[in-house]
Order: C-alpha cells, then structure tokens, then sequence
C-alpha cells in the first residue's frame, strides 16, 4: 500500500533513499525530498509490504498527459520483480485514467509491468 510522504516519515524516507547506489550523502537526500515537496506535480510515496513493514518509494510527477515514474527505490529484502509490480499495481489504483512512463531508471521497469499485466489479461480471457 502506497502513503504519500509526510515530514513525519522523513527519516525512513532517507533511509530508503540512501539504498540507491549514487544517493548516499545526506545533503543531497534532503535537496531530493525538498524538490519532491517543492511542487504540487510532485510526489513521493512510501510503500509497505504485505507484512506491514515500511518497504520501498516511489517517486513520481504529474504531467497533463501522463504519471512519470521518477524513482522505484525497494529495500534489499524485498527488491523483487513482483514487488516492483506490487508497488506498480498500487500506484495504477490511485491514478486509474493516467497513464504511466517511465525515465531512462524507470522505463524498463513499466515495460515488463505493463507486458505482465498483458499476459494477465490474455490468460483470463482463454
């Protein structure tokens, strides 16, 4: 389940965000989280697992035609495909009638969810 970020979450945020291999200084964690709260287009979500736990985020921003995925940052112990989906799935459910692209970091992520969710519909259909 996706919670949009709050000031109170702002440590487990940063803890998330340093788990990415060039985001490990502090200074810039912080410059990342304001930029994401800077705009109202903007917006960073949490994500807890199926058991509860803070897990992941999410990192988007609004466009007129489109949701661009900016970030999907998993902790190590669920850095998994159908987590990535998982978090993907919760995402479309906020923002049913928008569609989602991706950046250079994202895109190959939406392209194997998109093509899941594909195979999904055929398997149902026969």
């Amino acid at each position: 389940m996706l919670y949009k970020y709050q000031d109170d979450n702002k440590r487990i945020a940063m803890g998330i965000l340093s788990l990415a291999k060039v985001r490990d200084r502090a200074d810039y964690l912080e410059q990342e989280l304001h930029w994401y709260n800077d705009s109202k287009q903007r917006n960073l979500y949490l994500w807890r697992d199926q058991f509860n736990n803070w897990a992941g985020v999410i990192g988007t921003e609004s466009f007129s035609s489109c949701l661009v995925v900016r970030r999907i940052t998993l902790t190590p112990d669920v850095n998994t495909v159908f987590n990535i989906f998982n978090v993907l799935d919760d995402l479309k459910q906020l923002y049913p009638d928008i569609p989602l692209q991706g950046t250079l970091a994202t895109q190959n992520y939406l392209n194997t969810w998109e093509q899941n969710n594909e195979r999904k519909k055929c398997l149902n259909f026969i």
